[in-house]
């Protein structure tokens, strides 16, 4: 009796084993067709001054859904360098409203408005202004330099006549005290010209923060903007070919990870921005029972 039953277990373990490889071959040419569908459609809708989709690898997790990690041009924090110098921004992980208004971008977050012709366009203003900002700087501490130089060179002066001063006298005594009175003006003139320099390099420091702002900000927008049309588009791939994952069991799900796109604020490495989606409303979405707004809204989107 117990040799019939571990028999029976045997052959029914062995006839699911038969009857979900070929499940799982049908559903890795999905896999293999889908993820093709997403990089094309990623790649059709990206901007080419911004944030893009680089890479997409796509597995199954058995009883868990199929999962796709992206990776972008912004993954562990979007990177860019100005004059040879990296500067990292943390990449916000709220979407913000966006908008196409002819041929600019107009991009709402936490009721502030801002319109920019390209986001792209825009980080290339501010990395032109800071780099004008720089050469100015270089060129203003050359100039430090010299009048540095200038003033030793007359307060060198200076001290020597003080010294020959001391053992002239009569008519020499008298020439010395009038060239004293000459390099004292020629110093004050330094000094002064000094003085504007100073001036002049704290406009610069000003300038070149307001530069910083402006890189910062426009770098989060780019960011932001990316996120946004990310999951929109998503989303919309999603509603109109989910259906093709035909051989995905029912009750599980399929999973988006943006690889390192989330900031960790500043506790070390970067985390994946997760959005975890049940197949059963995707295929809801490609029945038309649901739109994209709504399957976005269903979706468990999370940092990790």
């Amino acid at each position: 009796m117990k040799k019939s039953s571990i028999c029976l277990l045997l052959a029914g373990m062995f006839a699911a084993s038969v009857q979900a490889a070929p499940q799982l071959e049908e559903l890795s040419k999905e896999l293999e067709i889908m993820s093709s569908i997403m990089q094309t459609s990623y790649k059709q809708n990206r901007d080419k001054k911004g944030i893009s989709v680089r890479t997409l690898q796509s597995t199954y997790l058995a009883g868990q859904g199929v999962v796709f990690r992206i990776q972008t041009s912004g993954s562990h924090r979007y990177r860019f360098s100005f004059n040879g110098i990296d500067h990292v921004i943390p990449v916000p992980p709220v979407a913000p409203q966006i908008e196409v208004n002819g041929s600019a971008i107009v991009i709402e977050n936490e009721g502030h408005v801002i319109e920019y012709e390209s986001i792209g366009e825009e980080l290339e203003r501010v990395r032109e202004l800071f780099v004008e900002s720089n050469d100015k700087l270089s060129e203003l501490r050359d100039k430090q330099r010299e009048l540095n130089w200038e003033a030793r060179e007359v307060e060198r002066r200076n001290r020597d006549n003080e010294f020959e001063k001391r053992h002239a006298e009569g008519e020499r005594r008298a020439e010395l005290e009038k060239e004293t009175k000459e390099l004292q003006k020629e110093l004050a003139k330094i000094r002064e010209r000094q003085r504007e320099l100073e001036k002049y390099a704290q406009q610069l420091q000003e300038e070149q923060r307001e530069a910083n702002s402006k890189r910062v900000a426009a770098a989060q927008e780019q960011s932001k903007k990316f996120l946004a049309e990310f999951e929109q588009n998503s989303a919309d791939i999603l509603c109109k070919y989910g259906s093709g994952l035909k051989s995905l069991p029912a009750g599980e799900h399929i999973t988006l990870v943006l690889d390192g796109y989330a900031d960790n604020k500043g506790r070390g490495k970067s985390q994946d921005r997760i959005y975890v989606f049940d197949y059963k409303d995707v295929q809801s979405c490609v029945a038309g029972k649901l739109d994209t707004q709504k399957l976005l809204g269903k979706a468990n989107t999370y940092q990790f």
